[in-house]
């Protein structure tokens, strides 16, 4: 399985979708591990889920080729701070580990009990906002030897999706335990409150999926907001390190509202950040996010996306743009420049398009600020918009702020221009600044 195979991606989309419909607990473990034991061509796999209370791990689910062995590993638990997945469930970090009996972190207590033999194997954390909750772990290639980096490169790219789905899973068996015991009281008030509930869960889910902690270095400081106009909305940001000295920044747009383009948005997000770990340029990235999405989009749905990839050591920040707002550069000096177009078109429309490329130069104290339409596009109680040049004004203002400080402005005034009317668009902003 190449990393660059297209196959791959394609699988991993289809997964991802896959895993993000599932909101029954024992059916969606079932099929996540049924499905990375068959594509990984593993003997077992499992997901250890994390028992905060009692500081202990226990199998969820496992697939195996003997049920009376799956049965005996899922009667056990053992404690959380143990053998591989302990060290992934600390640390927040995947592993391969090609000869387990060489690795003096594996613990041989879960194979004494059940007479399994373990070789090789996958271990990958499952992260939430809320923090790990647990591992996904796939264990002996069929085949022989070891797994491979691809491998475990594709196990952690689907993990996101898996804890993701497994905290909605959870706060939906949640829900029908309030649903039924409020339906014994009044059946008309609870409807309306799992109606409140399952909105609550959708918007919870959706801020757990972008991220909360920002870097603050001295050759890279940022910072970023999401404001929904709804419970759930469409927009997205995102940021990760394509290697130790490169930085990938994306802001996103779905068109449409609520449920269908959160659920939009979370694909589009696991889909751009998976192909951007691959490392490709971003022009190439965007054609094949585009093709990836427009495989069976019956939504019609489509996403507008920003992605650029800043070398920390030089400043050089590489872009394509697909049908997104052109981000801006503010200089040191406070002068505040629109980034040149690349011409891109909305992503999951057409497929086989072509994207194009282009670089800007940023000196120690420039800084990029990338944004949704729902910024410039809103709206006072007379129908004008925030504007462009009111966007620029205020970033001319705060040339030498932190990128904190200047996303917060930004929101804080597109919000007192548009106060008296309500929200209808999501707000999000990105500010990441090169040096000091």
């Amino acid at each position: 399985m190449s990393a660059q195979d297209p196959d791959r991606l394609a699988l991993l989309y289809e997964l991802a979708c896959a895993i993000a419909a599932r909101i029954e607990l024992d059916e969606l473990n079932e099929f996540v591990v049924h499905q990375c034991r068959q594509v990984l061509d593993a003997e077992a796999a499992s997901i250890q889920l994390l028992d905060p209370e009692r500081g202990e791990l226990f199998f969820s689910y496992v697939a195996e080729l003997d049920p009376e062995l799956s049965e005996r590993l899922r009667a056990l638990r053992f404690p959380a701070d143990r053998g591989i997945a302990g060290a992934v469930l600390r640390s927040g970090r995947p592993l391969r580990v090609d000869d387990v009996t060489s690795d003096p972190r594996f613990y041989a207590g879960i194979d004494c009990q059940t007479g399994l033999t373990t070789r090789a194997l996958l271990c990958a954390p499952l992260r939430t906002r809320q923090g790990t909750i647990g591992v996904i772990q796939v264990m002996n290639p069929r085949r022989g030897g070891a797994f491979t980096d691809d491998h475990l490169a594709f196990l952690e790219a689907l993990a996101g999706s898996i804890a993701v789905a497994i905290e909605n899973a959870r706060m939906y068996a949640q829900l029908k335990q309030q649903f039924v015991a409020l339906e014994e009281a009044t059946r008309d008030r609870a409807q309306l409150l799992a109606l409140r509930r399952e909105l609550d869960i959708a918007h919870s889910i959706q801020q757990s999926i972008l991220p909360r902690s920002f870097p603050c270095r001295p050759d890279l400081d940022l910072f970023a907001q999401m404001l929904p106009a709804r419970e759930v909305g469409g927009d997205f940001y995102d940021f990760f390190p394509v290697d130790d000295t490169h930085l990938g920044v994306v802001v996103g747009d779905v068109s449409g509202k609520g449920v269908p383009a959160a659920l939009f948005m979370a694909v589009s997000r696991t889909v751009l950040r998976s192909v951007a770990l691959e490392g490709i340029p971003p022009a190439e990235c965007l054609r094949r996010v585009n093709a990836l999405l427009c495989l069976d989009n019956t939504s019609e749905l489509f996403v507008t996306v920003f992605y650029g990839v800043l070398d920390t050591r030089t400043g050089e920040l590489a872009y394509s743009n697909g049908g997104h707002n052109p981000p801006y550069v503010v200089r040191g000096g406070g002068r505040v420049e629109p980034l040149a177009g690349t011409g891109g078109v909305v992503l999951g429309v057409f497929d086989d398009l072509r994207y194009r490329e282009t670089r800007v130069a940023l000196s120690p104290g420039d800084w990029v600020f990338l944004y949704s339409d729902g910024v410039t596009e809103a709206m006072d109680a007379e129908g004008n918009l925030f504007s462009d040049f009111r966007l620029e004004a205020v970033l001319a203002a705060h040339g030498r702020a932190t990128p904190e400080a200047v996303t917060r402005a930004v929101v804080d005034e597109v919000r007192r221009y548009a106060a008296s009317v309500p929200q209808s668009d999501d707000i999000t902003a990105m500010a990441v600044r090169y040096g000091r």
